[in-house]
């Protein structure tokens, strides 16, 4: 469940993806609170150049 996501690490190889991955994450966390703590950096690239956006999304949930 998306509730259940404590931490967003997302990577992009542009500044030019920005305003959509931003767009994308913020309709996703929307209602969601607290939201997750989030990191976007810029890189180089990735070992496919089709690849542009990489998240990567930490869950946590306690037993009931």
């Amino acid at each position: 469940d998306r509730r259940d996501v404590v931490r967003l690490n997302a990577y992009i190889t542009a500044r030019d993806h920005m305003e959509g991955y931003m767009a994308v994450r913020d309709q996703w966390a929307k209602g969601l609170d607290p939201l997750p703590a989030s990191t976007l950096m810029i890189v180089s690239g990735f070992t496919r150049p089709d690849f542009l956006i990489e998240i990567e999304a930490l869950a946590w949930r306690t037993k009931s």
